[in-house]
């Protein structure tokens, strides 16, 4: 009513809270969560130190030797087996083979080139390989050729009975002649390519 009194609230119950206003000059609550920033210092983070190049380095030698070495190792033990397998393996049957006898020097091995091979189904093919200043012979028109060894190396010499011969190298050099080498392997009666007698023959040519 105009006039009356102003609007009181009635008072609190007995036992109830009692909330405090706003105090003046306050800003009034937004009703959010409390936001808070800390400034403070906070645990260290450990930084780890970059790796010397140095040490990067010789691990990485040492890994590099350590593999090279294991192979070369692996090398060897399969070597070592191959050779003493191959010295296990019998070349050639004694009892049934054909003795083929080469006249060239060393710069080329010529065993490997028949190793395996056969004749008339079971006849190994053994290969002697000379030169013409390491060999002998006493020639047989009945019994063939006796061809020996006299290598350096050996204190007794070794003899065969050649079934065939294979010529590559020139019978006769600038300080040697070894043509009648080639006349007695051709009294013996010997096969060979090519012929023995063209062999002499050519040796015999003069040079134009």
């Amino acid at each position: 009513m105009p006039g009356g009194p102003p609007n009181i609230p009635p008072p609190p119950a007995p036992g109830s809270a009692v909330s405090p206003g706003p105090v003046p000059g306050s800003a009034p609550p937004t009703g959010g969560p409390e936001l808070s920033l800390s400034f403070g210092k906070g645990p260290q983070r450990g930084t780890s130190a970059p790796s010397s190049p140095a040490k990067s380095r010789e691990s990485l030698l040492q890994r590099v030797q350590s593999l090279t070495g294991a192979a070369r190792d692996q090398g060897a033990s399969i070597i070592g087996a191959a050779v003493s397998s191959a010295a296990r393996v019998q070349p050639f049957n004694k009892d049934k083979c054909f003795t083929l006898l080469v006249l060239d020097d060393q710069n080329t091995d010529w065993s490997k080139y028949f190793r395996g091979k056969r004749l008339h189904g079971d006849y190994d093919i053994r290969v002697e390989q000379a030169e013409f200043r390491e060999i002998s012979l006493t020639a047989n028109a009945d019994a063939g050729p006796l061809v020996s060894f006299n290598r350096g190396s050996s204190k007794q010499p070794k003899s065969y009975r050649p079934d065939f011969i294979l010529v590559r190298q020139a019978p006769r050099d600038g300080a040697k002649d070894y043509r009648s080498t080639l006349l007695g392997l051709k009294y013996g009666g010997v096969p060979s390519i090519n012929s023995l007698h063209s062999l002499y023959q050519f040796q015999l040519a003069e040079p134009a």
